[in-house]
């Protein structure tokens, strides 16, 4: 008898919690693979399970440890579901066919798809899915999302953003669409990515690597390089990890994410900052960045500014 699906999401939380604690016990992943070869619906309730996972907000191991274990346990008591409700306010995708879906300025969602996919949508982001009997199809119509692909070699996984696609079966993946280019992080697995514009000229990325493609040129002028997912998709956990950005990219970054907006006065704009932030809290890195440069806020209303 198969087990009622609510058991197989708190099987999976399990899991999760587990390889969370010890992430290099071959033992434990041993027994993962063998958990997942017996059903076919154990692969795709892991993925969801560890979607969930990586939305557990950072800031309470640091901050607010009864939190963060309240909410773990919750995953495990409660299941993979409600846990994604509760955190993020997940949406849920039950039917095939087109099903559209989108995220506000500074907000994340779960998306559970049908056929046990999850998406991880990040700030201002609108997306589109079909699912049929031979292709999933996501339209990435703008921002950026993860996808944790279900493993169905029958029906691949396709995301379009402008002309770019990027193809999977069973992996881990984030799309990010900009006006005329598309950037594609791997963070299990492997995909294949090319451009409608050149279909034959093909990249295939592996974990740990990101590659850049433009809408015009397709995958000729791409280049591959490796990345840290943990830094590049820190915006899962509501998070900017910066490593020597530009104070201007980084200011355009927290300006993807909050409805106040950050300008850089443009001498200071080159200047290289690190650290560690909450997507929402544009006022703290702001003050982090004037006193990183030597620099001072200005306040008009909506809008600071970072001046000489």
């Amino acid at each position: 008898m198969r087990d009622h699906p609510d058991a197989v999401d708190r099987a999976a939380a399990a899991w999760v919690v587990r390889l969370d604690a010890t992430p290099d016990d071959a033992a434990l992943l041993d027994a993962i693979d063998r958990w997942c070869a017996e059903d076919p619906r154990h692969p795709g309730a892991l993925l969801r399970a560890r979607a969930v996972w990586s939305s557990v907000d950072a800031r309470d191991v640091a901050r607010e440890r009864p939190a963060l274990v309240t909410r773990r346990r919750a995953l495990v008591a409660g299941g993979v579901a409600a846990a994604a409700a509760a955190a993020v306010g997940a949406l849920w995708l039950g039917a095939p066919g087109d099903t559209g879906f989108r995220t506000s300025v500074g907000e994340r969602r779960i998306a559970r798809l049908e056929d046990g996919s999850t998406i991880v949508l990040n700030t201002a982001t609108a997306a589109r899915v079909r699912l049929t009997a031979e292709e999933r199809a996501i339209a990435l119509d703008d921002g950026e999302a993860w996808f944790a692909v279900a493993h169905d070699r029958a029906r691949p996984f396709v995301v379009s953003a402008g002309d770019v696609r990027v193809r999977a079966v069973g992996t881990a993946f984030a799309v990010r669409r900009y006006v005329g280019r598309t950037e594609v992080t791997v963070t299990e697995g492997r995909v294949r990515v090319w451009s409608v514009a050149a279909p034959e000229r093909f990249v295939t990325l592996d974990a740990g690597k990101h590659a850049v493609v433009a809408d015009r040129t397709g995958t000729a002028e791409t280049i591959v390089s490796d990345t840290r997912p943990d830094v590049t998709l820190a915006w899962r956990k509501g998070e900017l990890v910066l490593d020597g950005m530009t104070l201007g990219d980084a200011a355009a970054e927290f300006n993807r994410y909050n409805t106040r907006q950050l300008s850089v006065e443009a001498p200071l704009a080159d200047r290289r900052i690190v650290g560690w932030f909450r997507t929402d809290d544009i006022d703290g890195f702001a003050r982090s960045a004037a006193a990183m440069t030597g620099a001072r806020i200005e306040r008009d209303g909506r809008y600071l500014r970072v001046v000489e």
